[in-house]
């Protein structure tokens, strides 16, 4: 397991074992400190199993002047004739990117 994860949940433990606030708005702060722990783990924990580092490309798909348009991934069969091409499907679903969906590259 990454060391970060590891220490963030040492610490989210700390933060979560705290009961007792001096007001209402000390309280509201803390629970957002805890939001914001357990969101960076989650968010660790996502790059880590998908391999994504601090190198990875993250390009942002163009938005299009059209609503009803979409993006396809597409396997190419080392052909430039659409023709040959193979719509990628993922877990058997279609999967239709719009602009500004991510596009991650290990």
């Amino acid at each position: 397991m990454n060391p970060a994860v590891v220490k963030l949940k040492e610490f989210l433990s700390e933060l979560e074992a705290e009961s007792h606030f001096p007001t209402i708005q000390a309280k509201a702060e803390h629970i957002g400190q805890i939001n914001l722990v357990k969101s960076a783990i989650g968010q660790l924990e996502l790059c880590e199993k998908y391999g994504i580092t601090g190198s990875s490309l993250v390009n942002i798909l163009p938005e299009t002047e059209s609503p009803n348009f979409c993006y396809l991934t597409v396997h190419e069969n080392e052909s430039s004739n659409p023709e040959h091409w193979e719509e990628v499907t993922f877990d058997g679903e279609q999967v239709l990117l719009s602009g500004g969906d991510l596009i991650v590259r290990k």
